[in-house]
């Protein structure tokens, strides 16, 4: 009985001394586990500042990469739709400048071809109505003219006169029953051109055959042709000479009246 009391005493005394010496311990430990889970808790604390500083810079680095290349991307669709425009505005300029260098052109050539088409058919209807009015007054210059080489009847020059004068009034050179004292019986009929001496103006010689100056033997033929309706005399005729011969004559006497 009285062992078992002593191993009691000695057991209580080893466990106040295992209390003594475990109670401090206890309390360590539970500072070191209060210390821990402080840091434990400061450290995520300081996790969740980081994470939520990380996600702050995350989001301000995306804000600022939007807001970048929103940016860089109104300047570049403001930069294209600038080339764009100016590119279209070129291309319209270049167009409009086109079309109207080719109107120009197209009138131009236009305008010319009608020019040319109106004045070669003004020429041409010119020309046949010169033609026809030269052909229905029968004047062909060749008639009037006397040709090269051609030989001139040579005969006593009183004698000319003379036989002139009376074919001057022979109405059977004509074909129509006419002579040239049909027109200038005492001087009557002649122009005042008729003063100068030969060759000169002849009214009738340039409105039917184009000549501007006739000479005496020339305006004989123009006569014979057109008042007479005869056909022209032979250029190496006597009848052509003493007409012509005679007609110089009535020429100097009309210029002295």
């Amino acid at each position: 009985m009285q062992d078992r009391q002593e191993k009691r005493r000695k057991l209580l005394k080893n466990l106040a001394k295992g209390l003594l010496y475990s109670t401090p311990l206890m309390v360590a430990s539970i500072g070191i586990s209060q210390a821990v889970s402080a840091e434990s808790a400061a450290y995520e604390q300081a996790s969740g500042e980081g994470e939520a500083k990380a996600k702050m810079h995350k989001a301000k680095g995306e804000a600022e990469g939007e807001a970048k290349g929103e940016g860089e991307a109104h300047m570049m669709k403001a930069k294209g739709e600038a080339m764009g425009e100016a590119k279209g505005e070129g291309e319209a300029h270049m167009m409009k400048a086109k079309g109207e260098a080719k109107g120009e052109a197209e009138g131009e050539a236009k305008g010319e071809a009608e020019g040319e088409a109106k004045g070669e058919a003004e020429g041409e209807a010119e020309g046949e109505a010169k033609g026809e009015a030269e052909g229905e007054a029968e004047g062909n210059p060749k008639d009037i003219k006397r040709p090269m080489f051609s030989k001139k009847y040579k005969g006593d020059s009183s004698n000319l006169v003379a036989r002139g004068k009376e074919l001057y009034g022979d109405s059977s050179l004509s074909t129509n029953g006419l002579n040239c004292n049909s027109c200038h019986t005492d001087m009557a009929g002649y122009n005042d051109t008729f003063k100068n001496p030969y060759p000169h103006y002849v009214a009738m010689g340039k409105d039917i055959y184009g000549q501007k100056k006739l000479t005496a033997e020339s305006m004989v033929q123009v006569c014979m042709q057109q008042p007479m309706e005869a056909k022209p005399l032979a250029w190496n005729s006597e009848e052509l000479a003493a007409l012509s011969a005679y007609v110089e004559v009535l020429q100097k006497e009309y210029a002295a009246k």
